[in-house]
């Protein structure tokens, strides 16, 4: 009996030395498909993906190759259009319509010979960090299924978690890549701000979206971005990184496990070679100030809609949507300008530092329903806190790695790694560091 390759690079690399068929590597995406059916992953799926399979796989035999990505099965968040498949973002409201009829970000990762196996479940407009969801259901943590999967990218997470495609394209505008990574124990990479094209994709905040990969290992993911953002393979290897670590903006932030943890890889890390230099970013305090009025942004993305059919939108996102509706242009372009505010603080921090280093959730996938959690500073609500992490460096636009680096209570849990605007290759080559520490 074959064993089936269980990482994209893996898998790309059996499909070149005829261990493995895209034949073989779909059949088993949509085994495993099958068998977590109760994740509630999958939003639609490609019944061309078998047949795809076959083109690709007497292709390869053929020694005729259509990229670094020939039949390998992924899977995209279904915020972003894919040709033959329906795009309803996780709603029951209207959405406008997105155009070009396939994303370009998807053009992109076909061209490299990826298969589209399906498209992933994903929180209401991608408005939410739960992943639960009124009407699609919600999907479950592939570790518990009575918890949280995280979103928005929630399908997409808990998909490749459970082997149904090798890897999935997600979004991020607060951290809907980090957060379900981390919760699902996998690897989420938002890339610097505009570094994968978003077009064909519905618009959430369009100053703080991003698209990326979510994937097994970073090796995967920086193939993943490679492919995605047109940019040329950069390793190095990586040496006594200088860490910076914002002690003061974690202060009571972390639940007890987290925290123990964390402080525990800042150990392994120190061992390894990292110098730890604590590191106090100006204005990351002005985050929730910064992107409240950007919700201006979503309000005028889904304008038609919560005016016509305000009914079709789930009470949170319905709230949200109407206050973005509120928000004055004068308090918008304050939003911009305090944004810019925490991406220059941010900056600043990292001209002394290789990376900045932090829990990527503050603590493991709470039940689902849950709306606190406990931190070191008592009972906290649930969503500021676990964006309280992640909001910053979408904020900023600096390429961030979501990783797993530790299993508290026996589930998976997340660090972030974030460098300097454009040194995407540094990010995954730190990340890549960490993951052997």
């Amino acid at each position: 009996m074959t064993i089936q390759p269980t990482t994209l690079l893996d898998a790309a690399r059996a499909v070149q030395n005829g261990t493995a068929t895209p034949t073989s590597l779909v059949e088993q995406a949509l085994a495993n498909a099958q068998t977590r059916a109760d994740l509630n992953a999958i939003a639609a799926l490609n019944e061309n993906a078998p047949r795809e399979a076959e083109d690709m796989t007497r292709e390869a035999q053929e020694g005729a190759w259509r990229g670094p990505l020939h039949g390998i099965p992924i899977t995209i968040k279904d915020l972003f259009n894919v040709r033959g498949l329906p795009t309803k973002c996780g709603a029951k409201a209207s959405m406008p319509t997105l155009l070009p009829d396939e994303a370009e970000a998807v053009q992109r990762l076909r061209g490299a010979g990826a298969i589209v196996l399906a498209k992933t479940n994903m929180v209401e407009i991608a408005l939410g960090t739960t992943g639960e969801n009124p009407w699609t259901g919600d999907v479950k943590n592939p570790h518990d299924p009575a918890r949280m999967s995280g979103g928005s990218s929630s399908g997409s997470a808990a998909a490749v978690a459970a082997g149904i495609g090798l890897g999935s394209l997600g979004t991020d505008t607060a951290g809907s890549i980090r957060i379900p990574a981390a919760w699902c124990g996998v690897v989420g990479f938002k890339p610097t701000y505009g570094r994968v094209p978003l077009a064909g994709a519905l618009d959430l905040c369009w100053s703080c979206d991003h698209a990326g990969p979510i994937t097994k290992t970073v090796a995967d993911a920086r193939l993943m971005f490679e492919v995605l953002s047109d940019a040329p393979a950069q390793t190095a290897q990586v040496r006594g990184p200088r860490l910076g670590v914002p002690r003061a903006y974690l202060a009571g932030a972390l639940s007890a496990g987290v925290r123990a943890a964390f402080e525990d890889f800042l150990r392994r890390a120190k061992a390894a070679g990292a110098t730890l230099v604590e590191i106090q970013p100006e204005y990351i305090e002005h985050g929730v100030a910064a992107f409240v009025p950007l919700r201006a942004e979503s309000s005028f993305t889904h304008r038609r809609a919560i005016e016509t059919e305000p009914e079709n939108f789930s009470p949170f996102v319905r709230a949200e949507l109407e206050r973005g509706l509120r928000v004055t242009a004068q308090d918008y372009l304050q939003g911009l300008q305090l944004q810019k505010l925490v991406r220059d603080g941010m900056r600043d921090c990292l001209k002394n530092v290789d990376a900045i280093v932090m829990p990527a959730v503050p603590c493991v996938a709470p039940l689902r329903g849950a709306t606190e959690t406990e931190l070191e500073s008592g009972v906290a609500p649930l969503r500021g806190a676990v964006l309280h992490l992640s909001r910053p460096f979408a904020l900023a636009g600096l390429p961030t790695v979501s990783l797993p680096f530790a299993q508290v209570d026996g589930l998976p849990v997340g660090l972030q790694i974030a460098c300097d605007l454009n040194a995407d290759h540094a990010a995954l080559n730190i990340a890549e560091w960490a993951e052997t520490v």
